[in-house]
């Protein structure tokens, strides 16, 4: 028996059935109705480690807890090895040390906890600073881990902890919806180490610009004693489509610091307090004062915000900026709230449509794929801003060196397919061309099924991963890229 290899492993193991232990749910979530059938999942190695981080952590013994997730031994996807891909999970939460991408078990995948995140008794050292610059640092490192140049804190890289070789070269990020914004901050941050490395991001549904990630445009939250309900109607003041940032009259925002839940918002009828009514269907306050689902500019609508790490409320970009030029505050501006120059220090670092061009210059050969399904996670404006800001993004993101970006709205049919055979009769699987724009965006006819995110996940990871081994990008592509 080979010691120097086996104890690491026991010590990874037992870390690993912790977390396992903590995150086991994900197997046994119902089907919803009418899904097609989930295929059988692969043996697999499962691990978790700690591996050093001083920039993330603040000390030079700082540790982040990495969890690993790797096919069994002759179960790669590539007769010599398996890509890397490292999740970044959404929301404003410390990370999650759950199974990424379930149905990609030939390739090997990474979750970890970001600092001063813990998942039951594991821990990673340092203080969370809500995906600012040490939660960049931390992904950075777990990339660089996933590349082989770094080492677990056991003293061994990765290849010692799964069973098929790795291919460093071939390492892909997917940012689940916020998580979409830290994988290109990484790369644009940090792409000077990473090029070489980092080949691909993903992104799913990710809120790319500060707008978006506040739900500016709705469904706004009704206030609920016991559990959330949205008010499923689109801001009545968003006008329309920008690269950046989207249009919004922001002339009828208002301020009234005696209701600390909504202290900002628009004020349909001006008179400077947040009206809400009772909704009998629901037991919430709703700003639908008329109860018919559709919020109109002589009715409220409240602004939501992310926090910092100083605790206080970052309103989006133009929001802030709005208010401050109307004057909408009296007096001074208030602790709890970031001034214009605080919020857009706070979006530099987690708006994705500001960073790809820095992490495509950082990263000349980086390339992106965005998942949209039919019915978004969170956003509901028809013509799906947020989708279409990352697809601008990317293909702009080049522009300074001659070029645009490679980009795919989701992967080929032929890979979601191959993720789940059962799918071959769907007659709603999209199949965009790459670097192509939807002819509507309004249509939903280039967007996924709502049931199938795992497998548009999966489906993803595959093409991204095949495109870098065969380099296929802007030549006429096959429907599945060749593996022997």
């Amino acid at each position: 028996m080979n010691h120097a290899r086996t104890w690491p492993r026991l010590i990874a193991l037992a870390l690993g059935m912790a977390a396992l232990l903590l995150v086991a749910g994900w197997a046994s979530q119902p089907v919803p109705a009418g899904a097609a059938p989930a295929p059988a999942i692969a043996p697999q190695t499962d691990f978790t480690v700690r591996i050093p981080s001083p920039a993330a952590t603040g000390s030079p013994t700082g540790t982040l807890v990495v969890r690993v997730v790797g096919p069994a031994a002759g179960q790669a996807r590539y007769p010599e090895g398996a890509p890397v891909v490292v999740f970044a999970s959404g929301g404003d939460g410390t990370g999650s040390l759950s199974v990424p991408l379930p149905l990609a078990t030939d390739t090997i995948r990474i979750s970890f906890l970001h600092p001063g995140g813990c998942q039951g008794p594991l821990c990673s050292d340092g203080t969370y600073d809500h995906r600012g610059a040490r939660c960049i640092a931390a992904l950075r490192d777990v990339t660089l881990y996933a590349a082989g140049l770094i080492n677990d804190v056991m003293g061994y890289p990765i290849d010692h902890v799964v069973d098929v070789p790795v291919l460093h070269d071939n390492v892909g990020l997917l940012g689940s919806s916020n998580g979409g914004n830290i994988v290109a901050a990484a790369a644009a941050l940090h792409g000077d180490v990473l090029d070489g490395y980092l080949r691909y991001l993903v992104q799913w549904e990710s809120p790319v610009s500060s707008q978006i990630a506040t739900v500016d445009l709705g469904g706004p939250r009704q206030d609920c004693t016991l559990g959330s309900e949205r008010v499923m109607s689109v801001n009545p003041w968003y006008q329309g489509y920008g690269p950046l940032a989207v249009a919004v009259d922001h002339s009828q925002l208002a301020y009234n610091p005696a209701n600390p839940a909504h202290p900002v918002f628009w004020d349909g009828n001006g008179n400077g307090t947040y009206d809400t009514v009772l909704d009998p269907n629901t037991g919430c306050q709703s700003p639908d004062l008329n109860l018919d689902g559709v919020l109109d500019t002589n009715e409220d609508f409240p602004l939501t915000a992310y926090e910092d790490v100083g605790g206080r409320a970052v309103y989006s970009r133009p929001a802030t900026h709005a208010m401050a030029a109307q004057g909408i505050i009296p007096g001074p501006w208030p602790i709890t709230i970031a001034t214009p120059a605080q919020a857009d220090a706070y979006w530099d670092l987690r708006e994705a449509v500001r960073l790809y061009p820095t992490a495509t210059l950082k990263i000349p050969d980086l390339k992106g794929m965005i998942l949209s399904s039919t019915n978004d996670h969170v956003q509901i404006a028809a013509d799906r801003p947020h989708i279409h800001q990352a697809f601008d993004g990317w293909q702009t993101a080049g522009v300074s060196t001659g070029r645009c970006a490679w980009v795919r709205i989701n992967p080929g049919r032929a890979y979601v397919v191959e993720v789940n055979p059962a799918l071959s009769t769907r007659t709603d699987l999209p199949d965009n061309a790459p670097n192509t724009a939807p002819a509507n965006w309004f249509s939903s006819a280039y967007t996924s099924p709502d049931d199938l995110d795992r497998a548009y996940e999966a489906a993803a990871v595959h093409e991204m991963a095949d495109r870098v081994r065969a380099g296929r990008w802007y030549e006429a592509y096959l429907p599945l890229v060749a593996r022997d």
